[in-house]
């Protein structure tokens, strides 16, 4: 089967209308407060952890617990708003992702300090929004690359202010990733 070049034009021009509405509507519904909301949890524990030390860290599961609840609120809200079906070759990936992070240390058997499994998990966690960017929109594959670069940057550069670099180079990218996918986002 062959298309004319007008066939072509105007599936490219409903493949971009499509893309317009998608976007738009994650503007408007909420898309934006789930980058909000991680960017302060990552601020909130690198400031538990910068002045509580180890006893700050261990509050770290229940920030995350009230984050992945946060996030399904979110997620239950945007989905009557946003009439979109679930991806389940997507969640596949992501649970596969979790279920392979989970085993390495224990493959490894590494002993880490508190920086260096925040950055493992922080590290997974941008996989996870690479993976999103590329399935999805290409905003998160940027995210996630930049922030890989600047975890690292901060672990093995500056090891004696590293709760600070996460808490304006780990939760600021995500808090101003937010206001761009709600306010400049096309």
């Amino acid at each position: 089967m062959q298309l004319s070049s007008e066939e072509a034009a105007r599936a490219l021009a409903a493949i971009q209308t499509s893309r317009d509405a998608m976007r738009s509507a994650i503007r408007a519904h909420r898309g934006h407060y789930h980058l909000w909301m991680w960017g302060l949890i990552w601020i909130a524990m690198a400031m538990l952890a910068e002045f509580r030390g180890p006893a700050g860290v261990r509050l770290f599961p229940w920030l995350s617990l009230g984050g992945v609840a946060g996030s399904f609120v979110l997620g239950f809200i945007q989905g009557s708003q946003i009439r979109m079906p679930v991806d389940k070759r997507f969640l596949g990936v992501l649970a596969a992702v979790i279920f392979f992070a989970a085993l390495w240390p224990l493959v490894l058997r590494a002993p880490a300090d508190n920086q260096a499994i925040f950055a493992y998990l922080g590290l997974v966690v941008m996989l996870c929004y690479i993976i999103a960017g590329i399935w999805f929109d290409t905003y998160l594959l940027w995210l996630g690359l930049v922030m890989t670069a600047l975890i690292l940057v901060g672990l093995f550069c500056f090891t004696g202010i590293f709760w600070w670099w996460i808490a304006v180079f780990g939760g600021g990218p995500l808090i101003a990733t937010g206001f761009y996918v709600r306010y400049f986002w096309q």
